[in-house]
């Protein structure tokens, strides 16, 4: 209940907030303004109950101004023009069943943020004009050239964002200036202050209704009129128009159709892609479902005479401002503009404009908040040109057009390094699905991973295994973030690291893994029979007690077994073996087998056994990541910074690495006989004596480093 009252109050701002806009965009598109009204309606009655967006709002676009101009022209009939809507509506829904919408991943993250960052900046700059009171840009406008059908009044020539601001500087209305500044105050005022008390009761209403009263109680001097105020014309059913069939006879119509599908597709599919980064609840929308959507409301438009119709980023942004949850916003907005239309004419023709634009404004500077250049400043170069050329040139041209610029830009860096990336591989094992990404990770490999993501199925988990990767693009990151967030929707347990390669084997590779096992157990049959027929009482002197000469400690290598290379019976060698050989105080196991071949079966000897090629030292000189081990190998580090003047003078990399080896098991060796146990027992017995071995795999010799 909390988030359908939320849903509804964020709709009453979004409705009133679209109404000034659809009426501007209609305006500046040379098209009946009833159709912007239509197709504000449109988008929130159809678009809305099919999207499975839970935030985008749809109506009538901004960026289809220029197109919509052109073609009205060209098809020399509004109703001709209505055709052409209807055919791209047709082609968009084919566009979803031919599932092209997953297409809409390939735009880099920097643009889909410079976007963002774009639209905040533009609508500050274009609606500080109308927050002071000069009306004379039509509202909606976002194009930084201004033209004729710009205008609500006179010559657009000359005319572009800058010099609007500069004009509307020496030519503001006191009384709209008041109204607008009052209803900037009050949305940040109620951001900090009320919000937290009035969850359900957006911002934007409350300074609109402040602005309508400031405006009645104003006296007649400084009172906002005419242009200031928002005009709605009368939704009769005399005034709709319908599309002209007889112009499917007129090949412009098909071009004119296909021109509209697919600048209308992509300017949706990126207004909800940016929109799911901005959500709270990091919901995700499948693109494919949005051009269904999309497709069905441009049919409905075009048949009752609007305009084309796009999710617009303004008023989803606005939608989320004010606290929208769901579709049931985007659905109720297109509502309230229906029921402002038909009956509420009075009371919205009394909104001044000044209080829409404070919203917008407000909305704007949250949209491109200067933390985001920060933020994109820390990723590198490869992010933070493509963003900053993604938003200049959406100032300066319109949004497609920067949009474009900003992928190429993006692009050239990513097409730097495409030549060394090696991608991902997927392994599945039972619920468990693991992703292992090799060592460069492009932005070409985000749709494809991206299809594996979706993929992924219910109640599972998924490994990711970065542990070889050098590089991952930041897109690939954003995808996998975003991801993170959004898994706990189909309860999927994510884990992130250096995971082991679970391995998926053949019924060959099983079977002679199973005859390797019976071999060992053959093995142990047959040397048992062996044992018995040499001396039958052997396996019961063992079973009486072992009284060991040695505590062996080698490494875990499989080269290097202790009794193979000392060739010694059993019984003879007690042992320890871990990665490295390595002796650490802290290790539980090592210690206790210590104390017990000291204490209790008093051992003459302990040898520490190192070997030449030992893997886990390498894995401790090397830069890069082995997970858990990494922690494990830590201390021969030290041993190399104690020993870098020694190991400087070595200029053959295979001796120095020899050395590193001999100098470990010496350290090793001043370890053990640190220990207390082992320091009691030299004073109480004069043993145990430590010796430092090195074992040479290529001539199977040990190497005595250390003998104490």
């Amino acid at each position: 209940m909390a988030n359908l009252k939320k849903d509804i109050a964020a709709s009453i701002a979004v409705g009133l907030v679209a109404i000034p806009l659809c009426l501007g965009i209609a305006h500046a598109s040379g098209a009946p303004l009833m159709s912007g009204l239509v197709a504000g309606i449109t988008g929130g009655l159809v678009v809305g109950t099919m999207s499975k967006s839970n935030l985008a709002v749809s109506g009538p676009a901004a960026g289809l101004t220029t197109i919509v101009l052109a073609a009205i022209a060209t098809l020399k009939s509004y109703e001709s023009f209505l055709t052409a809507v209807v055919l791209a509506g047709v082609i968009q829904f084919l566009f979803g069943k031919m599932r092209v919408g997953g297409l809409s991943r390939l735009f880099p993250s920097p643009v889909i943020k410079g976007m963002l960052s774009a639209i905040g900046l533009i609508l500050i700059m274009k609606q500080f004009p109308h927050l002071i009171g000069f009306d004379r840009e039509s509202f909606g406008v976002e194009e930084f050239f201004d033209t004729d059908k710009d205008m609500e009044s006179g010559s657009g020539k000359g005319l572009n964002t800058f010099r609007m601001i500069g004009l509307a500087v020496s030519s503001l209305e006191p009384g709209a200036l008041l109204i607008g500044l009052t209803s900037l105050t009050l949305l940040y005022l109620w951001d900090w202050k009320l919000a937290r008390r009035f969850p359900i009761v957006p911002g934007s209403l409350v300074a609109v209704l402040a602005a309508v009263l400031i405006n009645q109680v104003l006296s007649p001097g400084m009172q906002v009129i005419g242009k200031h105020l928002v005009t709605v014309p009368e939704l009769h059913p005399n005034n709709f128009v319908h599309p002209d069939w007889g112009a499917l006879s007129n090949p412009q119509v098909y071009l004119v159709a296909l021109t509209i599908a697919l600048v209308a597709s992509v300017e949706s599919l990126l207004s909800v892609e940016a929109l799911d980064r901005l959500d709270p609840q990091n919901r995700s929308t499948p693109p494919n479902s949005e051009l269904l959507a999309q497709g069905v409301g441009n049919v409905v438009s075009g048949l009752l005479g609007g305009l084309p119709i796009t999710a617009v980023i303004v008023r989803g942004s606005v939608n989320l401002a004010a606290g929208g949850t769901s579709k049931r916003s985007a659905i109720l907005h297109g509502a309230w503009i229906l029921i402002a239309s038909l009956g509420f004419r009075n009371g919205i023709n009394s909104i001044p404009l000044a209080a829409l634009a404070a919203v917008l404004v407000h909305v704007g500077i949250k949209m491109a908040h200067p933390r985001i250049l920060k933020q994109m400043s820390k990723r590198g170069w490869s992010q933070f040109i493509p963003f900053v050329v993604t938003v200049a040139a959406i100032l300066f041209t319109d949004l497609l057009i920067g949009i474009s610029i900003g992928t190429v830009v993006s692009g050239c860096f990513i097409l730097r390094n495409l030549h060394v990336a090696k991608g991902f591989t997927v392994h599945k094992s039972g619920v468990i699905t693991q992703i292992k990404l090799h060592q460069e990770v492009t932005f070409f490999h985000k749709v494809r991973l991206a299809g594996v993501l979706e993929a992924v199925p219910a109640d599972t988990i998924l490994e990711i295994d970065g542990s070889e990767a050098r590089t991952i693009d930041h897109d690939v990151l954003d995808l996998l973030e975003l991801f993170k967030a959004q898994a706990a929707n189909k309860n999927i347990e994510i884990i992130f690291g250096g995971i082991s390669l679970m391995e998926s084997f053949s019924e060959k590779q099983v079977a002679a893994m199973q005859a390797e096992y019976d071999t060992l157990l053959s093995n142990n049959q047959a040397w048992v029979e062996e044992c018995q027929k040499d001396d039958p009482q052997y396996f019961e002197r063992m079973a009486v007690g072992q009284k060991p000469t040695f505590l062996f400690i080698g490494c875990s290598d499989s080269r290097v077994p202790a009794e193979v290379i000392t060739r010694t019976e059993a019984g003879r060698l007690f042992v320890h073996r871990n990665i490295a050989n390595v002796v650490s105080l802290h290790d539980m196991n090592l210690m206790s087998v210590l104390q017990y071949s000291v204490d209790h079966l008093v051992v003459p000897h302990i040898i520490v056994c190192g070997h030449y090629g030992c893997g886990g030292v390498r894995a401790a000189l090397s830069s890069q990541s082995f997970g858990l081990i990494d922690n494990w190998v830590h201390p021969i580090k030290k041993v190399v910074d104690e020993n870098q003047a020694e190991l400087a003078s070595i200029l053959d990399a295979d001796q120095r690495e020899r050395r590193i080896i001999e100098l470990h098991v010496l350290a090793q060796v001043r370890n053990i006989l640190k220990t207390p146990v082992v320091q009691r027992s030299i004073q109480k017995l004069g043993i145990p004596r430590v010796h430092g071995w090195v074992y040479d795999m290529a001539t199977a010799k040990s190497r005595i480093s250390r003998q104490t």
